[in-house]
């Protein structure tokens, strides 16, 4: 399996196995939040491929599902980790949080319609990707290279997810388990509107 093929299905297929679980006890339906601009309509449209085939993308999806499991208080979150790094002769320089950067879509697989989804979220520091004391700051200006990529979090909002659906669907397998084209397809797209730079990143089978 190639280092791309790796990142797009290897990881997400390896991350939902283990977050299925977590996610079987949140499994109610959720109600509509009215705040949330999402980036489709509810059960329409499959998810778009972005970037080229065989070009090496400056942003990775790592893993994303809940960090909540059963014992922890409150209601399980969203959230997609992602990865920053440039190719070898290019270096990136961002603000951090990129706050209102961020639009995250969640397609069923195999073609599926639109899950979840929201425009305009903030992507933080994911402070607990680094070891002690190697976080960059939380606020202010961040260089990033190949060596010294970046870590980022983007939470998704509990009303992104749509009527009908539940946590759980978002990272849903075949029952017959581990076929790739069963995982949602988790498409995210970073602008930064100080640099002009945008970001494409996705996990799961178009």
């Amino acid at each position: 399996m190639s280092r791309k093929t790796w990142w797009r299905i290897g990881v997400p297929l390896a991350a939902a196995a283990l977050l299925v679980a977590q996610l079987a006890w949140g499994n109610g339906p959720r109600r509509e939040a009215p705040a949330v601009s999402r980036p489709g309509e509810c059960g329409k449209g499959a998810a778009r491929q972005v970037g080229e085939p065989g070009v090496s993308h400056d942003m990775v999806i790592g893993s994303y599902g809940s960090d909540n499991l059963p014992r922890m208080k409150g209601r399980p979150t969203f959230k997609v980790h992602l990865t920053v790094s440039p190719a070898p002769d290019r270096s990136l320089t961002l603000r951090t949080p990129l706050a209102g950067a961020v639009t995250v879509q969640v397609h069923a697989g195999r073609g599926g319609g639109l899950l979840a989804g929201a425009r305009s979220l903030t992507a933080r520091i994911d402070e607990q990707m680094y070891d002690a004391s190697q976080a960059p700051p939380a606020t202010g200006t961040v260089r990033v290279t190949e060596d010294d990529f970046l870590r980022l979090v983007v939470e998704l909002p509990d009303g992104a997810i749509c009527p009908g659906a539940t946590m759980a669907d978002l990272i849903s397998l075949d029952s017959g388990g581990n076929d790739a084209a069963d995982l949602t397809v988790v498409t995210v797209v970073l602008v930064d509107r100080a640099s002009g730079l945008r970001l494409e990143a996705q996990s799961g089978v178009v």
